[in-house]
């Protein structure tokens, strides 16, 4: 059956930006690729001309801001409920964007119409969207009081934006909290990325068997054939921010280890900007590893393809619940196998595509050396793309039609 659907992009559909905004954006695509009729409100407005490329079967309408001129998310809900007339005549509203609960809740399903909304971070229960309080330990409760405290004491100074700002932000985005946990009931069916992100939720009080485990979908662009042939110096690679819950500060450490312990050459490509490259060509040179390490700074998407599938192992290091980071889906295209911190779904994403590690040092040196001396790493690549089927369009857009559905019925 084909639907209408109108989708909150957390950007425009041709915007590259985010993990966040591309998965939207594919969805969207592949809907449309379906048979169905998907209008895209676009949270950001399109360049002039952008709309024209969108292809059969999409259109794009930008939502113009209006009130709260110093918060995009009180943005966006003002502007959903201005359209919440508009927006009743579709079939289905699918919301990417976690902080819109508010308008979907109350002026949007006041009108009937089904809705769904993503959850693919922790932005729904935490406005820090991390879920790590202090920016030291999981949490596992949220409150006025312990969210306020948790977010100004970690707010500090962040690139352009100086502490009171973001502050503000972070307060901000608590209210939305609140008001969307307040009308979670009224969603008709939430799309998980992951088991773990499912079950978060559920603790937190949102509806269990509203919650549907959806995974993300893999990028046809990392489609190709794997090029390192698994012997020295076997290449590692991070691809990611080069920020403190990513636990990049053990990346050195790792590299340094495994040239001490062994006599076979390792190397380390960081792909990446954030806070810590500075202090991390710092530890390069103090480890005595800094030959070892090529520090490329962000790289453009097309790039990445061919800078994963030339690698040997990517290595993720990661301290906070991962909600499901795409770069995983990249590596298993490129044959790449992952060896990664046992934090969130990534056990469960990875499979045997890869191993998982305590998190620590002397665990990632542990797995590293074995899947070396053991030579696995030419089978755990062959896994790897076999892995990668789950996640091909054919397998995951279906699993929408069916939430969908089930969101048409209730």
């Amino acid at each position: 059956m084909s639907l209408t659907i109108a989708f909150v992009h957390p950007s425009y559909p041709q915007s590259e930006g985010t993990g966040a905004t591309h998965s939207a954006s594919r969805i969207v695509f592949e809907l449309a690729e379906r048979g169905h009729e998907v209008t895209v409100y676009c949270r950001e407005r399109p360049p002039e001309g952008a709309d024209a490329d969108v292809g059969d079967g999409v259109s794009v309408r930008p939502l113009d801001p209006s009130g709260y001129p110093y918060h995009t998310g009180f943005q966006l809900n003002d502007a959903l409920c201005e359209r919440a007339g508009e927006l009743g005549d579709y079939d289905v509203v699918h919301s990417y964007v976690m902080n819109a609960m508010p308008a979907l809740g109350r002026a949007v399903a006041d009108t009937g119409v089904a809705t769904v909304v993503t959850l693919n971070a922790y932005g729904a229960i935490c406005p820090k969207n991390d879920l790590r309080y202090l920016d030291r330990n999981a949490c596992t409760a949220n409150g006025l009081a312990k969210c306020t405290a948790c977010s100004i004491a970690t707010s500090g100074g962040h690139d352009e934006y100086s502490a009171s700002y973001r502050a503000a932000s972070r307060m901000g985005y608590l209210e939305l909290i609140r008001r969307g946990e307040a009308v979670a009931d009224r969603i008709d069916g939430y799309h998980a990325l992951s088991p773990h992100l499912r079950e978060t939720y559920a603790e937190f009080g949102f509806p269990r068997e509203r919650l549907t485990v959806i995974p993300n979908l893999a990028d046809e662009r990392f489609d190709r054939r794997h090029g390192s042939d698994f012997t020295e110096p076997y290449e590692l690679l991070y691809v990611g921010s080069l920020d403190e819950h990513k636990g990049v500060e053990r990346l050195l450490p790792v590299l340094s280890s495994l040239r001490r312990r062994s006599a076979v050459d390792f190397r380390l490509t960081v792909v990446g900007d954030g806070g810590l490259r500075s202090e991390l060509k710092r530890r390069a040179e103090d480890e005595g590893v800094a030959s070892a390490v090529s520090f490329t700074g962000w790289l453009p998407n097309e790039d990445l393809p061919a800078v994963f599938a030339s690698h040997d192992l990517f290595v993720y290091p990661g301290q906070w619940d991962e909600p499901f980071g795409r770069v995983f889906l990249e590596a298993l295209a490129t044959g790449t196998p992952v060896v990664a911190s046992d934090v969130g779904s990534v056990a469960t994403i990875v499979g045997d595509g890869g191993r998982t590690t305590d998190g620590s040092v002397e665990g990632f040196v542990d797995v590293i050396t074995g899947a070396v001396q053991d030579g696995v790493l030419p089978e755990l690549s062959v896994r790897a793309r076999e892995r990668i089927k789950e996640y091909r369009a054919d397998v995951v857009i279906p699993q929408f039609e069916a939430l969908y559905e089930q969101c048409l019925s209730r």
